[in-house]
């Protein structure tokens, strides 16, 4: 093994140790945080769900998102979001090689189950610039 191989096999150490830590973080300080990629080149953005007396607040991260492709509805007792990114990103990109493949990231896909008591008749979505999409969903009286 070369100098430089060893090098780069401990920059891929440091840089997965990294990755669980930050994962650590965001599961301890913010709650459930889930992350998902398909074969299709789907990945489930990172999403929180707040809950409040009146309302349920569920803030997703849709960067690099195309956001006039946005899809935000439900079906039966799911709430679906869809979206295509503005440009593919290789996952390998991110995380490195992936089980040794390249695969390519150009959509994001999810569905939750909705919350006990959510009136998804009466669903608000807001965008904001920085691509971060709200979905305010009412509680049932």
């Amino acid at each position: 093994m070369s100098f430089f191989d060893e090098i780069e096999r401990e920059i891929e150490k440091v840089r997965r140790r990294i990755l669980r830590e930050v994962n650590k973080f965001l599961l301890e300080h913010y709650g459930y945080v889930e992350r998902d990629w398909d074969e299709k080149g789907n990945i489930q953005p990172l999403y929180t769900i707040h809950e409040y007396p009146d309302k349920y607040v569920i803030i997703f991260d849709l960067a690099n998102a195309d956001t006039s492709t946005l899809e935000v509805k439900v079906v039966g007792q799911k709430l679906l979001i869809e979206a295509n990114m503005e440009k593919s990103v290789q996952l390998s990109d991110i995380y490195g090689d992936f089980i040794g493949k390249e695969l390519s990231i150009s959509r994001y896909k999810h569905e939750i189950e909705l919350p006990p008591f959510a009136d998804p008749s009466k669903m608000k979505v807001k965008v904001s610039r920085r691509k971060i999409v709200e979905v305010v969903i009412p509680k049932k009286l």
